[in-house]
């Protein structure tokens, strides 16, 4: 089956250019000159991919992309962008379009025709869906910022796809300010966000279902809304019904949690099963995993859902681990070394560590730690052929044995 490309640009000898080169590999190319011309004329082309030139008049290629997001009939196309720029500033505005990827200028046809096929590709691959599942929700939490909530929420969630190959969701409930898809190098093609017209009780597993993006991983996330202002229309019932479909689709539901105790972070955490509560070695960061502890108390949740994990973010000392829990009055259960540049680097290019290097010592130390927290009838009878992560852990020495 020919696939059939839109591709929208000004400037006539670039889009020949283009043009020459897809129908050169037999795809079918419909084209406009400018963004007004490609909201009328798309629906008729009935593309499979578009792609857009950013520099043009009235209408730049970011802001097409916004409005084909917004569109139903083409909120779902894969969107490549062209650019003479090639700023990380200018990544950044196409990755916030809902972009799928940008392409600067000049580019090899080689180049251009591999980003295609790889769009095409991620596309057509439909997640299967495990109906009625109950997945085991973890949530990931701090009062502190800055301590890598979101860097362990998303490695967890890719050493679970790894070490199972079962059905693995993650929702970014960091409403306001969510990074799932720029740590994952995925387009925000939706969100959040689109839930927010619904009532609450109108969500369910089909609607959720549609709009989780995929990982090349085969993780799927429901991602942050792209603007702030976009939270304030999503309620704590909005997160309690939502949370409540995905759980049905999956073994396990990652949630990546902001910094306080609103409505929407409490509906979320009383859908957890286990709460990761975060903390670094340093007196503000304990005295914040203090209060919430408190709160957890309060508002009665026993000490047995929620574990410590110490994330060694200094290079130097910091407090001393017996005089944390002396003051917790709870064990720590999981310590992260000082990751360094390594986690940066990491961070930088979308490629998280359990995913991009599984064998490097903070990739094994993501993927075990994975396993430990997952379902234990899944430590018990491991599927078979067993997963390439579950391989490691168990040559690493970590699996439990019956």
């Amino acid at each position: 089956m020919q696939e059939n490309i839109f591709a929208v640009d000004d400037n006539e000898m670039s889009l020949k250019l283009v043009t020459g080169i897809l129908r050169q590999k037999g795809f079918n190319v419909s084209t406009a000159s400018n963004g007004a011309e490609a909201l009328q004329d798309i629906k008729n082309a009935n593309p499979n991919l578009v792609i857009l030139d950013v520099m043009m008049p009235d209408m730049d290629g970011y802001e097409l992309c916004r409005r084909l997001r917004e569109r139903p009939d083409t909120a779902h196309l894969p969107i490549l962008i062209l650019t003479g720029l090639n700023e990380i500033n200018e990544r950044l505005k196409a990755f916030e379009a809902g972009a799928d990827d940008f392409i600067p200028k000049p580019f090899q046809a080689e180049e251009l025709l591999a980003r295609i096929r790889v769009a095409l590709r991620r596309s057509s691959q439909q997640p299967k869906i495990t109906i009625e599942n109950q997945a085991k929700v973890i949530a990931v939490f701090s009062l502190r910022g800055g301590i890598g909530v979101s860097t362990l929420a998303t490695n967890l969630a890719l050493g679970l796809t790894q070490v199972w190959s079962y059905p693995v969701i993650m929702a970014d409930v960091a409403l306001e300010n969510g990074i799932s898809v720029l740590m994952l190098d995925i387009p925000l093609r939706y969100s959040w966000s689109n839930l927010a017209p619904m009532q609450p009780s109108e969500i369910d597993t089909e609607v959720v279902s549609k709009l989780l993006l995929r990982h090349d991983s085969g993780l799927r996330v429901l991602a942050a809304p792209r603007r702030p202002q976009e939270a304030e229309l999503l309620s704590g019932e909005h997160v309690r019904h939502t949370l409540q479909a995905l759980r049905k689709q999956g073994e396990y539901l990652l949630l990546d949690l902001p910094h306080n105790f609103n409505e929407t972070t409490l509906a979320a955490l009383d859908e957890a099963d286990q709460i990761l509560l975060l903390l670094s070695p340093e007196l503000a960061a304990v005295h914040c995993a203090n209060v919430a502890l408190q709160i957890f108390d309060q508002i009665g949740y026993s000490r047995e859902k929620v574990k410590l994990v110490l994330n060694w973010v200094y290079k130097g000392k910091g407090l001393p681990r017996a005089e944390i829990e002396k003051t917790l009055k709870q064990k720590i259960e999981f310590i992260l070394p000082n990751a360094g540049d390594a986690l940066a680097s990491a961070l930088t290019l979308g490629k998280p560590p359990v995913y991009d290097k599984p064998d490097s010592p903070l990739g094994a130390l993501f993927e075990d730690l994975a396993y430990s927290l997952s379902k234990e009838h899944h430590q018990q009878v491991p599927p078979k052929p067993f997963p390439k992560g579950f391989v490691r852990v168990q040559e690493r020495g970590n699996v439990k044995r019956k």
